[in-house]
């Protein structure tokens, strides 16, 4: 998918021409695609595919053509029936007449711009292009906070409910939840040092303005990273605890069943000695049966008194 963004008034509006001052929006675009957005801008094609290896890794690189910014964004997925966090990279190449961005799935970043939703930076101008990338990436790291936040909530909810009862599912959330973090965390230090790179680069903070947008950006992302490990801390602080609770609850079982098992070997017992093939007392008495369970009766009765007298019996 290609999509052709031209500035209205700090207002993204749609168009089918790549002119000057253009904003070229591809996702897993086809080779079609990436072959008319290079002939359209003159850049390598390796600048433009760089992002569909979903394994690459965030850096700069500078050419006299064009400057490529390769990042990790957040994004969710659906896996095992859930929906899920996890990272893409997104690729920003700056050149004198456009800015292109690509990435294999949508991201939120981006999307947020489309639908002008534009309340937590200023006013977007393809035309100032340092200024646009900043505003690109200030995004990301807001998002990347929002997504912890809602980590944090599925956490809470997931801890509400191992209070009431403890099931696997939980073990198994918690564990996504964790390996989303270590996704989250991998990605956000990464990102933190292209920012710091970009950060002593004068083509990215050639004014006043830049520079303090420039501040918000390695702020959020500090941010965003010290979430990631306190966030990582408390849930796995929360996966012991269900581990702990299971394990518990497993021993609590056993040690039920090795009570009852106690308990009623002792009327075992007794009826195993009357059932040997040799004279026994009281065989000749009519009421020897029952007497014989009201004395195995008496028996698990005592036994279970004992028990409790101790602290054994739960």
């Amino acid at each position: 998918m290609i999509e052709i963004y031209m500035m209205n008034e700090g207002r993204p509006v749609k168009t089918d021409v790549i002119g000057p001052d253009v904003w070229i929006n591809m996702v897993n675009p086809t080779p079609e695609e990436i072959d008319y957005v290079q002939n359209a801008l003159g850049i390598d094609r390796e600048a433009i595919t760089s992002a569909l290896d979903d394994e690459e890794g965030s850096r700069t690189e500078v050419t006299p053509d064009y400057t490529l910014i390769l990042v990790d964004a957040p994004t969710r997925e659906w896996r095992n029936g859930r929906e899920e966090f996890t990272t893409y990279p997104l690729s920003i190449t700056v050149t004198d007449s456009a800015i292109l961005t690509v990435s294999l799935v949508e991201m939120f970043a981006l999307t947020n711009i489309t639908v002008n939703k534009n309340k937590t930076i200023n006013t977007i101008n393809v035309a100032n292009r340092p200024r646009f990338v900043l505003q690109i990436l200030f995004r990301i790291a807001v998002n990347y906070q929002a997504d912890l936040k809602y980590i944090e909530v599925k956490r809470m909810a997931i801890e509400e409910s191992i209070r009431k009862a403890t099931r696997r599912d939980d073990l198994f959330e918690l564990h996504e939840l964790e390996s989303n973090l270590v996704y989250f965390k991998t990605s956000l230090a990464v990102n933190s040092s292209v920012i710091d790179r970009m950060s002593r680069q004068s083509r990215f903070v050639s004014s006043e303005e830049d520079r303090d947008l420039m501040d918000d950006v390695k702020i959020e992302m500090e941010q965003a990273l010290e979430m990631t490990a306190t966030y990582s801390q408390i849930i796995k602080g929360t996966r012991q605890l269900v581990e702990s609770d299971i394990n518990n609850s497993l021993a609590t079982v056993m040690k039920f069943l090795t009570i009852m098992t106690l308990i009623i070997s002792l009327p075992t017992m007794v009826s195993s000695f009357f059932g040997m093939n040799v004279p026994l007392p009281l065989e000749d008495n009519p009421y020897a049966w029952g007497g014989i369970l009201a004395v195995m009766g008496v028996m698990c009765i005592v036994s279970v008194l004992v028990l409790r007298r101790r602290g054994l019996w739960r």
